[in-house]
């Protein structure tokens, strides 16, 4: 493994993918809310993001918790700038597919985002831990509704399962807030349901991926600047 650069906590996500860059780290993948980059050796990735507090509460009940098989280890949560923040983990590949279905059958929990898993797919390494990690997501996803109005729940998908390097399973991205919800709260001046967010945390969640250069992303900047003039 090569040693995590030292980023400031004062660092935007912009700045904290320049110093992982300038360290020789490498992007590798790009998600919805992050980016995500690979040491040199191809030993861990680092998962930046401006705002995403979901995964930060995965992160952190993944940090804290005791080690699960189906979870990612998690090597630190380095904060940045307002509430953006770098999470160092063990470097994941994609899930073989099938597996990655079975997986999410196997542990139970609907998801509310729109997937639904084929049912009774055969899943021969059931055992104590997902058993154990089906009740820590269960409170995670209440955890989640008694925080955020916008909460969007599960979201355990085979695109949220990935494998290390022996190809052993992990739950990579399990739950959510709806994005797509806050979009249209800013849209529709709706301020009761981003209570829960602050100008600043809004503004750093219009920096996220989809959030492209050009007038749809300036008019919303624009939108949200007048709720809160």
């Amino acid at each position: 493994m090569s040693p995590t650069p030292a980023i400031p906590k004062s660092a935007s996500a912009d700045q904290a993918r320049d110093l992982l860059e300038a360290a020789g780290w490498r992007q590798v993948g790009l998600g919805d809310w992050s980016w995500v980059l690979a040491d040199p050796t191809g030993a861990q990735a680092a998962r930046v993001t401006p705002f995403d507090p979901a995964y930060h509460l995965h992160a952190q009940a993944c940090l804290d918790g005791p080690p699960n098989r189906w979870l990612p280890r998690i090597d630190a949560i380095l904060p940045l700038r307002r509430d953006g923040y770098v999470v160092v983990m063990e470097r994941l590949w994609p899930a073989n597919e099938a597996q990655a279905a079975a997986f999410c059958s196997a542990l139970g929990i609907v998801n509310d985002s729109g997937y639904a898993p084929p049912p009774d797919l055969p899943f021969a390494e059931a055992d104590d831990d997902l058993a154990a990690l089906r009740g820590r997501l269960t409170d995670l996803i209440l955890e989640g509704a008694r925080r955020f109005k916008l909460w969007g729940g599960s979201d355990i998908r085979p695109g949220n399962v990935m494998a290390d390097g022996q190809g052993r399973l992990k739950l990579v991205d399990p739950v959510f807030v709806r994005g797509l919800g806050i979009v249209e709260a800013v849209r529709d001046g709706r301020l009761d349901l981003l209570a829960d967010f602050s100008r600043e945390q809004l503004e750093d969640f219009m920096t996220i991926p989809p959030f492209s250069p050009g007038e749809e992303t300036q008019g919303l900047r624009r939108r949200l600047a007048e709720l809160y003039a």
